[in-house]
């Protein structure tokens, strides 16, 4: 009897994956709209039968090979294979034989392709080892195939909708799947469409412009190739990137683009008898794809080739991104220095930060509005000079100077610009720090240094009226060469207020003032989620309904930390000596999951940070059925929190209070707010967690804490 729970477990993992292999052919992650697919290729026996045969044959083979499962990729092909070939022989003894030889030859190829692709082009497989097996199978067909059956013999169908359009776009879609039937295919288009409505919007929108481009071309008709269409439309509207204007923008172009390349591969491949497949498809995705992802910097379209996803969830880690700061193509820099120093002169600042030279930052330390004591007239005067300088990451030592002298305040050394310098070799870049005081400098050239480690002095060095730190990121190691964007990471910022406000990531503007966000030991251990740590809640409800909620850190296979539920709901979180923050929330709900997102989502772990922002899903949010459909109507691809976070120490309860106001902007005047509030108590963690609505309000109270490894 104790094998029977991992026996059912394994059941259902293994219906649950092949269940998103068949979803994945349409870009779809949902296990349930996998199995709508599945039973719907059961309209043709033979493919569906085929395309079973294929999805087994390509498990068995990457399982006796020893070949790298985690990913669908060989999966999808198999399954595809089996679609087509199961779908053109007839059902005797080498109807399997074939769709197993090819299930071996797309299996094998998909592995040898993935690593191929991601280290020299950084583009995925797609279903290029489905084409490529197929056709190896249609060759062999040639010499002596008897069973083999005409394309015409799927082609016969009724019409369902007075619309020849809509039935010709209805079947294009049950093309893919071997079902070239408007009644099929229309099934198919509304499992699309609930799995995801920006989906479904681009393979309708791409199947159009890939129509028209061949009408316009002079092309035959399409629509047995025409799915091609809208599998580029969904690449890259929304699976590959971003939604957005110029991401739609893409797709169709990439629809069009299709549409010419089926004409021009339809002449190759007719001589040789064979069929188009998803050659249009797999000759826009690349060339679109390998182009836009060559850019040198991040640019409208943004691809998500790493880790692509639902439109959906793209968008809501883009938001989640944006809010939090950084961007792929800026180097994270810590703050060079201790304690807090003001901007003087930023990025394009009216001086010398100028044209091939604006990325830069200029720092000084102010008291009170002023940079120094006495009347100024002596460096020593002012309060940063001789200040330690520290390495704002870790790098090798490249080029140095240390031998330049000092200039009084107000004079300038135009023959040495950069004065006293240091160069680092860091990220593919190069950060100079300029302007240092002479004799000051602790490193050598090629040496290696940590970030936070001490490597000068502040000094009045060079083109520097007055004693200040310069920090610039540059291409090359040439003193002047061009610069490139770079921003800082865990800094506290001095608002309006006077309120030290946390920034992940920021680009500091002149005049604002700024300190590293140095972590606190006491409250960095409270919210330590080490390896297997257990944490079980007394969860209350609006209705007064209680329940025990657990939550448990989890390491997975490819290195991941996650924070799972009993119940299936889990989420990714990172921690440094910083912060401690979450992303990446899957599907499952679970109140406590969303209530710890909400209250803890980012927090920094430094106790002297008064306030911050983020932009969580608004799917944390504890809406009802009514309040979801609303919010699905309104913002399709789905809706972010404003929320701002404060926190102080409360002395009455020996904990720190972490407060947060969410608030959900529907449409104008449509406004909901929610508010949050945890108590992180050194010591024990987060003692007590609540989240108010309107006339609701959940509670959850920590009862048990237990396990963590280091």
């Amino acid at each position: 009897m104790t094998g029977l729970p991992t026996a059912e477990f394994s059941v259902v993992h293994l219906a649950r994956s092949l269940a998103k292999t068949y979803a994945a052919v349409f870009f779809c992650h949902s296990p349930w709209i996998g199995a709508w697919f599945a039973a719907l290729t059961w309209w043709t026996p033979r493919a569906a039968l085929g395309g079973l045969t294929g999805l087994f044959a390509a498990a068995l083979w990457a399982r006796l090979f020893q070949l790298p499962t985690s990913g669908r990729l060989h999966l999808v092909n198999g399954l595809l294979c089996g679609l087509v070939i199961g779908a053109f022989h007839s059902i005797d003894g080498a109807y399997f034989l074939w769709i197993i030889l090819a299930a071996l030859f797309s299996t094998l190829l998909a592995h040898w392709l993935a690593a191929l692709f991601w280290k020299t082009t950084r583009l995925p497989v797609l279903s290029l080892p489905f084409v490529l097996a197929c056709w190896a199978v249609f060759l062999a067909w040639q010499v002596n195939a008897p069973s083999a059956l005409p394309v015409s013999a799927l082609a016969v169908s009724e019409p369902l909708l007075p619309w020849p359009w809509l039935d010709s776009f209805f079947v294009s879609l049950g093309w893919l799947l071997l079902i070239p039937y408007p009644a099929a295919g229309a099934l198919v288009f509304a499992g699309i469409l609930a799995a995801s409505r920006y989906l479904a919007l681009l393979a309708a929108a791409g199947y159009a412009t890939g129509v028209l481009t061949v009408h316009l071309l002079g092309g035959n008709d399409a629509s047995s190739l025409a799915f091609n269409f809208s599998l580029v439309a969904m690449a890259l509207g929304g699976f590959f990137a971003v939604p957005g204007r110029a991401s739609f923008l893409t797709a169709l172009a990439g629809s069009a683009l299709a549409g010419w390349l089926a004409i021009a591969f339809e002449v190759l491949l007719q001589p040789l008898h064979l069929l188009l497949l998803t050659t249009p498809f797999l000759g826009a995705a690349y060339l679109m794809l390998g182009s836009l992802g060559a850019r040198l910097a991040s640019r409208q379209p943004v691809l998500v080739l790493d880790n692509p996803f639902s439109p959906e969830i793209n968008l809501e880690r883009s938001r989640l991104a944006e809010a939090r700061g950084g961007t792929a193509d800026s180097l994270p820099l810590q703050l060079p220095f201790h304690g807090e120093w003001r901007i003087t002169q930023g990025f394009d600042g009216p001086h010398t930060h100028k044209q091939p030279w604006q990325h830069a930052l200029d720092f000084d330390i102010a008291e009170n509005g002023r940079n120094h004591g006495g009347n100024g007239t002596l460096r020593e005067d002012y309060f940063c000079f001789g200040a330690p300088v520290l390495a704002p990451a870790a790098g090798q030592i490249v080029r140095l100077c240390d031998d330049l002298a000092d200039t009084l305040p107000g004079e300038v050394d135009i023959a040495n610009n950069w004065g006293n310098f240091i160069l680092l070799r860091a990220g593919g870049l190069h950060v100079l720090l300029a302007h240092l005081k002479r004799g000051s400098i602790k490193v050598c050239i090629g040496e290696w240094v940590t970030a936070g480690q001490q490597v000068a002095a502040c000094g009045s060095s060079g083109r520097s009226p007055e004693p200040h730190l310069h920090l610039q990121a540059q291409r090359d190691d040439e003193l002047g060469s061009p610069t490139r964007p770079f921003h800082l990471t865990n800094v506290l910022i001095r608002n309006a207020m006077h309120a030290r406000e946390f920034r992940l990531f920021h680009l500091p503007r002149q005049g604002e003032e700024v300190s590293t966000a140095l972590s606190d030991e006491r409250l960095a251990s409270a919210m330590r989620l080490s390896r297997d740590k257990a944490l079980a809640y007394h969860l209350r409800g609006p209705d007064g309904d209680t329940e025990v909620a657990t939550l448990r850190a989890k390491l997975t296979l490819l290195g991941q930390s996650r924070l799972e539920t009993g119940r299936g709901a889990s989420a990714a979180y990172v921690e440094t000596a910083a912060v401690l923050g979450f992303y990446d929330r899957n599907a499952r709900r679970d109140p406590m999951l969303d209530l710890w997102l909400l209250a803890l989502g980012l927090t920094p772990l430094s106790a002297i940070a008064d306030q911050w922002h983020d932009r969580p899903p608004a799917r944390l949010l504890p809406l009802s059925a009514g309040e979801r459909l609303l919010c699905d109507l309104l913002h399709p691809l789905g809706a972010s929190c404003d929320s701002d976070y404060r926190r102080k120490w409360d002395e009455p309860s020996g904990a720190w209070i972490q407060e947060g106001v969410h608030v959900l902007r529907l449409a104008p005047g449509l406004v909901w707010h929610y508010e949050t509030r945890a108590w992180i108590e050194p010591g024990v963690g987060i003692r007590r967690l609540n989240l108010g609505a309107p006339g609701r309000r959940w509670e959850a109270e920590l009862q048990e804490a237990s396990g963590g490894n280091p």
